[in-house]
């Protein structure tokens, strides 16, 4: 009871702690840590319970953007919202899209069950009229048959107690003795294989007619199969019909606000003067583009460290070659190890600059700090700029991705979309954990360098634009380490003076 009381004694005083952290660290931050521990849970949820929470953080985004319209949409706050309803727009056309390759995969399967019912069913068409007159044939060659044998036997039942042995026993002779036996010899065999016929004839006939009604029975059963299956079939084709209408609709959508959204931050960074990139990105096309620079890295890394190994294997020849005993140099006049490795070790110090030299002040952070997402950082500067490279090291990538119609060129007089104009380097110096480090430099409005080409820290790799998915001219700068995947985006300012 004590304790308790304690507990609600400080209640108040608990309560008025989190108002205040929650006031310093803003909506933005519980917005964040919400969306954190959604998206754990997220991909555990059913289907159903998907385009439920879907649903429901639409609902209430709608209801935020309501409030905040009310005062002014040309704000970071009203624009970060609407960017979060785009993703969770995206989110539902993603499900939606499932849900249609799944409902194509089932019609597929469906039709080609369907194709295969229809072709075992003619099959059996072709097999049922088939045995119909085989059956025909058999029962008749049976019928004449069993008449032969019925004579056969009304003509022993008529000759009465004239048998074999009588037969013999009334012989006047042998020759007629012999005669006879030959001629019961051979009623016999002709009596024995006229039997073996209508027995090989009825058990052939009883074969056939229960393959007929075996098959008969078949059909009937594939038959009500693809009747069933153009029932499912058809209403696959009704639901998928349905879920397209569904996925245009939430495309529409989706493009409208995400045009909202880029209109508006247009104009926000028009008058703030802080320009950065467009919120909402094609993932295919960052999917495609990454792996473009992994297989350029992957194939840097191995040229640079075959160097690294022809230069050790020189270095150990000259060590094994060289004769302490006729050296003039005097003990005295060696470097100190010590200072060698220390120059050695200065030399081969990863130390970032700044990019664009005339202007080092960042204008959109790293990830949430400047938005969710953002895998480098900005610095708002005008056109034709000079972008100089970070550090010292090999170009990997020197290319223009060129736009499609779903881009945002309106900056640029058109051609490019994504990083637009953009150079990647892979730096002959590691970091401290003895890791290769790759920057990016993107939204150039040229290009100076090509693949391949070796760059020294501070020379002139490209001059600043706004090419691609950017609101205005700036240069958009990313760190990547240990590989040059987008996964591996690093906040930059952990490397820069």
């Amino acid at each position: 009871m004590k304790q308790s009381g304690i507990v609600f004694k400080f209640m108040p005083v608990l309560l008025a702690f989190c108002f205040v952290i929650s006031g310093i660290f803003g909506s933005s931050f519980s917005v964040d840590v919400m969306a954190a521990q959604s998206n754990d849970n997220y991909d555990n949820m059913s289907v159903e319970e998907k385009q439920a929470y879907l649903e429901q953080k639409i609902k209430e985004t709608n209801q935020k953007l309501d409030n905040l319209g009310n005062q002014s949409k040309e704000t970071e706050e009203y624009i970060s919202v609407l960017d979060e309803k785009i993703s969770y727009l995206q989110r539902e056309m993603k499900l939606s899209s499932d849900r249609i390759e799944q409902s194509r995969s089932k019609i597929a399967s469906l039709q080609k069950q369907q194709a295969e019912n229809e072709k075992e069913i003619s099959n059996l068409q072709s097999d049922i009229e088939k045995l119909s007159v085989q059956t025909q044939e058999l029962q008749k060659a049976f019928d004449e048959t069993f008449v032969l044998y019925g004579k056969r036997a009304k003509a022993m039942y008529v000759s009465g107690d004239m048998n074999m042995l009588s037969l013999l026993l009334t012989c006047d002779d042998i020759s007629t003795l012999f005669t006879r036996v030959e001629m019961i010899k051979r009623i016999s065999r002709s009596d024995k294989q006229l039997l073996e016929q209508l027995q090989n004839e009825g058990n052939e006939l009883s074969s056939a007619k229960e393959e007929f009604t075996n098959k008969k029975t078949k059909l009937d059963e594939n038959q009500k199969t693809l009747a069933a299956t153009e029932q499912t079939l058809k209403q696959s084709v009704s639901d998928l019909e349905k879920q397209q209408i569904s996925y245009k609709e939430k495309q529409t959508l989706y493009e409208s606000q995400k045009s909202e959204s880029d209109s508006l931050l247009e104009k926000l960074h028009a008058q703030t003067q802080t320009y950065s990139e467009y919120r909402t990105t094609d993932l295919a096309d960052l999917e495609e583009i990454n792996a473009e620079i992994e297989a350029a890295a992957e194939e840097a890394r191995k040229e640079l460290e075959a160097e690294e190994a022809k230069k050790t294997t020189a270095s150990t020849s000259q060590q094994t070659q060289k004769n302490p005993e006729n050296s003039s140099q005097k003990p005295t006049d060696k470097p100190s190890t010590e200072t060698t490795k220390k120059t050695e070790t200065a030399s081969n110090k990863l130390s970032l600059t700044y990019p664009v030299p005339a202007y080092k002040k960042i204008t959109t952070a790293f990830g949430s700090e400047g938005y969710a997402g953002h895998s480098g950082v900005d610095f708002a500067c005008p056109s034709g700029q000079r972008v100089v490279a970070a550090e010292s090291g090999i170009v990997i990538t020197s290319t223009d991705i060129t736009s499609h119609s779903n881009c945002h060129c309106s900056n640029t007089g058109g051609g490019y979309h994504s990083y637009g104009r953009y150079i990647v380097i892979m730096h002959d110096k590691k970091d401290a954990a003895g890791n290769y480090v790759y920057t990016l430099y993107a939204h150039n409005s040229s290009r100076v360098v090509s693949k391949g080409d070796r760059v020294s820290k501070g020379q002139l790799i490209a001059y600043s634009g706004t090419t691609g998915n950017s609101t205005g001219p700036h240069c958009h700068f990313e760190v990547r380490t240990p590989s040059a995947s987008y996964d591996d985006c690093v906040n930059p300012k952990r490397y820069l003076p």
